[in-house]
């Protein structure tokens, strides 16, 4: 619009200034009003987020998958055999997300149902191959409890060599293991967050993430020695 006031005669020029003023002022308009909605849906909830997109507001949507897409993809990859996979079960995901946002009611927190979906999927993946029991509680039988452990999950990360080698400590746990400790590590859900994503006590996820963090440290120290060595 405004390369086509610009080619106007001089004898307008004043005119055309005029125009072009008020077009650079609706744009700065515009503009600034682009920022603040953003600005103001950053700064909403992950489910105040989701009942706006429910109404169509897609500007929602775009948010709420952008706080999300990494942490949820990352939770598919550590858990699957190949990216191919973690993608496709990513992108079923958010097909559900879209599917379910006229229904979606805060009945919890987002990231708890978006998460129980996503669990869903990949259990659905699990059966589809015949391990259907994947995320069983008897993972956990040949753990024992440790005592007074105040070790954080997160702080596995950052005592690991490497980026590689906590992976590789990762993949080692068994899954119902390896499924509570991603989800605390990648989402930043509480004890009682993940025992409502996965439908089991908080006790339950409790002793899961001691018994995670313990073989974690027992993969890497081992590791780490066999280097040394």
């Amino acid at each position: 619009m405004l390369e086509s006031l610009t080619l106007k005669s001089h004898d307008g020029a004043g005119d055309v200034f005029h125009k072009r003023s008020s077009v650079t002022r609706s744009n700065e308009t515009f503009d600034s009003n682009q920022q603040r909605q953003a600005s103001q849906s950053a700064e909403l909830s992950d489910e105040a987020l989701m009942l706006g997109y429910g109404k169509g507001n897609m500007r929602a949507f775009e948010q709420l998958y952008l706080r999300h897409k990494n942490p949820l993809l990352r939770y598919f990859l550590r858990q699957v055999d190949s990216r191919a996979t973690a993608e496709e079960l990513f992108q079923e995901t958010w097909q559900s997300v879209i599917k379910g946002s006229d229904g979606y009611q805060v009945s919890a927190k987002f990231t708890t149902w978006l998460y129980h979906m996503a669990r869903n999927k990949l259990i659905d993946h699990y059966r589809k191959q015949g391990r259907g029991e994947v995320l069983s509680l008897d993972d956990d039988t040949d753990m024992q409890p440790v005592a007074n452990s105040a070790c954080e999950p997160e702080q596995q990360l950052n005592e690991a060599q490497s980026k590689q080698q906590f992976l590789w400590a990762l993949n080692q746990l068994p899954p119902a293991q390896r499924e509570v400790l991603v989800l605390k590590i990648e989402s930043a859900m509480t004890v009682q967050d993940i025992a409502e994503t996965i439908q089991d006590n908080a006790e339950a996820v409790k002793s899961r993430l001691r018994y995670a963090v313990q073989k974690l440290k027992q993969l890497i120290n081992e590791a780490t020695l066999e280097v040394e060595l």
